[in-house]
């Protein structure tokens, strides 16, 4: 019983992972896709596509600076984001990275556009692995620890 047990735990985690995020060749996007990206970022380089949600996400370099976008299955950009750097992040988020996550610092941040708004992803260095999503206003939207 014990090892039906463990058996059917360890297909079910195997197939939500699989599930969490697919990796996809750049030839294997559908052709609008392919499209849409070009038409807005002609002068990307060193993409990786994904897709996860019904969303096609694409990171790359463009100018020397890491990017994002999200495109649903027919092309339509959904939202965009760059690198920024720390000292760029509106005070309110600031302040409160540095309270809440006092002795960690900063590893990546990302401001995403998405429907004319802003919100900033923040990656923090060490253990355990932490993405924050904060809005404009320095409210957390999602916290994933341990993910």
């Amino acid at each position: 019983m014990k090892k039906k047990l463990l058996i059917g735990c360890l297909a079910a985690g195997l197939a939500l992972s699989v599930k969490a995020q697919v990796t996809v060749p750049t030839n294997s996007l559908p052709s609008s896709i392919q499209t849409s990206f070009k038409g807005q970022y002609p002068d990307a380089s060193s993409m990786s596509w994904r897709t996860k949600e019904d969303l096609y996400r694409v990171n790359f370099t463009r100018d020397g600076v890491k990017q994002m976008a999200a495109y649903d299955a027919s092309g339509k950009l959904i939202s965009s984001g760059t690198t920024v750097k720390e000292t760029e992040l509106p005070t309110a988020i600031g302040s409160s990275v540095k309270s809440a996550y006092a002795g960690r610092s900063v590893d990546e941040i990302y401001k995403i556009d998405k429907n004319g708004t802003s919100s900033y992803w923040i990656t923090l260095k060490g253990s355990p692995e932490t993405k924050i999503m904060y809005g404009a206003d320095g409210q957390v939207i999602k916290d994933k620890t341990n993910w």
